[in-house]
């Protein structure tokens, strides 16, 4: 969405791969919407991306230039085998998942990360919510196709929501809207951090919105880093 600096997002995520001293060669993108995060993170060590959304609507939108090999998947049941370097999850997209998803999704990273992988995501939270999104809207236009959004929030749910209103010119001139309404769950980091265990990953970083600050208390989104357990410990670059 365009009150999205993409930019600067792509520069903080380079910053924590560089902090937990990764490289990665190969990126598993999930919860990748129209894939803009993947015109501007574009790590020179990536030599293979794959980026993936649930929503065909939204993937399709993707550049295969520099989104390269597209997927419509589901993040807790996905379909790869053999290995990443980095797997990404960002915009929240991880709290439209159910905490039985979210579990698996854990199982799944376990899986498929390499050995000195990394699992990168962030969550929205209730501050979050409350501040900005209980009735917000935004449009963004792609070539002569748009997308408009509209959020509200429910606080005794706890749930998020997101309708995409999808307008696809015609060649009549006409448009043909499609409608998808999306729940988000905004869960306590307490959550992620016992799915995380019991998944045998191990939390290298927790860090409020694009910092590396650790307290989290008013934070918008929170970002986490995650690895397997076990590996040869890894220095962190300050």
């Amino acid at each position: 969405m365009e009150h999205v600096d993409y930019i600067d997002w792509a520069f903080y995520l380079t910053g924590l791969l560089k902090k937990h001293g990764r490289e990665p060669c190969s990126l598993l993108e999930l919860g990748a919407g129209t894939g803009i995060l993947s015109k501007h993170f574009k790590p020179v060590s990536i030599k293979q991306r794959v980026t993936t959304d649930i929503s065909f609507e939204m993937i399709r939108c993707a550049s295969p230039e520099t989104a390269q090999h597209r997927a419509v998947v589901d993040a807790a049941n996905l379909p790869f085998s053999g290995s990443f370097d980095m797997m990404l999850m960002t915009y929240d997209a991880i709290n439209y998942l159910s905490r039985a998803a979210i579990n698996s999704l854990f199982q799944e990273a376990f899986r498929l990360l390499s050995d000195t992988g990394v699992f990168i995501f962030d969550i929205t939270t209730e501050y979050n919510s409350l501040t900005y999104f209980e009735n917000a809207a935004d449009v963004e236009e792609l070539g002569d196709d748009v997308i408009a959004r509209r959020c509200w929030y429910e606080a005794f749910k706890h749930k998020q929501y997101n309708q995409f209103d999808f307008f696809t010119l015609q060649k009549d001139g006409s448009y043909l809207r499609e409608t998808e309404v999306h729940e988000q769950n905004v869960y306590p980091v307490s959550f992620f951090k016992k799915a995380a265990e019991n998944a045998s990953l191990e939390v290298e970083g927790i860090y409020a919105d694009f910092s590396t600050d650790t307290e989290l208390s008013c934070a918008e989104r929170i970002h986490f880093v995650l690895s397997k357990k076990n590996k040869t410990s890894r220095g962190e670059v300050l």
